[in-house]
């Protein structure tokens, strides 16, 4: 659909609304990710939830899955985030009488796939800033899978940490660089577990069963406030929520209780770890979802606060894990891979364990030894 076409089905419902006497941007938010006509336009679903124990191989306890990779592709859970947030930016423009399909955000693959995918369907500009410890082959990725050339930004290195230089970088670009001065900034960072609320809220109304723990990386907070909170407190806050830490970036572990793998409950498997690709130089591994130096700046106290606990994993964990599911058709990117390793641990407890596989496995991860 053209972005021509679909700003006068958004501004004559942000009229309507207002007329309801509807005037903030979320309220009106909340109501357009309602209207069917919305949601097929911007292809918002509501995610099922697969039973995965006999895929893992449990003996008790069970462990079920939010299937953002079926629901949304190959761009994965960012789409619906980038969806929102595109469908926000547009509702204040529509309130001003503005049109405007220009975006420019900041991240790794997964947001930048989902934008390119938008940007794309609705012919409009888009770009996107990005550590310069990237490489090439990522954005290669990215333009070849959606078929759109996203303009890639690497930001230089303003000393401020892995993530911290890319986000500061377009704080910059959209303020000072009179090329970006027409680009709104979606800000998922900021925004966008906020505006996916209403996933989490579907999601919860599809549950029949209560979880003990629900298990989630936390990246940007996403899942953690869009999906996660709003499960727990259907719930009456009696599952825990559980973030799996990879040993090498210890950042939440200083401030909540962490709990380890036994190695007794490790289970072998022959594979070679050249099956996986390499992290590219000075980033210390390949769970790309997860932040590096800090949590996000942005992430609100009320969120931080509803995380009980921290589990951290190793390499290994992730990537037996991951090699476990391909061999058995669950094609699965790495994070994902990481909350079904400590999902797996939890239910083996003899507890109901709900995660999120947030996308499929990428040719990214593939290693020179890799083998379909």
């Amino acid at each position: 659909m053209l972005f021509k076409n679909l700003y006068p089905i958004i501004s004559k419902k942000v009229s309507n609304a207002n007329k309801a006497g509807i005037i903030r941007t979320k309220d009106i938010h909340s109501v357009l990710v309602k209207d069917l006509q919305i949601r097929d336009i911007f292809e918002l679903d509501t995610p099922k939830i697969d039973d995965l124990s006999e895929i893992l191989e449990l003996k008790k306890g069970k462990v079920l899955a939010v299937r953002m990779d079926s629901a949304y592709g190959i761009t994965g859970f960012k789409k619906p985030v980038v969806a929102s947030l595109i469908l926000k930016r547009t509702i204040e423009a529509a309130k001003h009488g503005v049109i405007n399909n220009c975006w420019i955000d900041g991240g790794n693959v997964n947001s930048a796939l989902a934008l390119a995918y938008y940007a794309k369907k609705f012919e409009g500009k888009a770009a996107y800033v990005i550590s310069r410890l990237f490489p090439d082959y990522f954005i290669n990725y990215v333009n070849d899978t959606s078929n759109y050339l996203l303009e890639f930004i690497k930001a230089p290195n303003l000393k401020l940490g892995i993530e911290r230089d890319f986000y500061k970088y377009l704080l910059d670009l959209v303020r000072k660089d009179p090329k970006f001065r027409n680009y709104q900034p979606l800000w998922h960072a900021k925004y966008s577990g906020e505006y996916t609320q209403f996933i989490g809220l579907e999601i919860s109304e599809k549950m029949k069963e209560r979880p003990d723990y629900i298990v989630a990386v936390i990246g940007a907070g996403t899942t953690i406030e869009g999906q996660a909170i709003p499960i727990k407190k259907k719930f009456h806050n009696v599952p825990k929520i559980v973030v799996p830490e990879h040993s090498k970036c210890p950042l939440l572990s200083k401030k909540k209780s962490v709990e380890d793998f036994n190695d007794d409950k490790k289970e072998a498997t022959t594979f070679n770890c050249d099956w996986f690709e390499n992290p590219p130089k000075d980033l210390p591994h390949m769970v790309l979802g997860p932040h590096y130096d800090e949590i996000n700046p942005l992430l609100k106290e009320s969120v931080f606060n509803e995380i009980d606990h921290v589990f951290k994993y190793n390499e290994e964990d992730w990537e037996q894990m991951s090699f476990k599911c391909y061999n058995n058709g669950l094609r699965i990117g790495n994070s994902s891979a990481a909350n079904l390793a400590v999902a797996k641990y939890l239910a083996e407890r003899g507890k109901t364990v709900l995660t999120f596989i947030y996308e499929p496995f990428r040719t990214i991860y593939q290693g020179k030894n890799f083998s379909k």
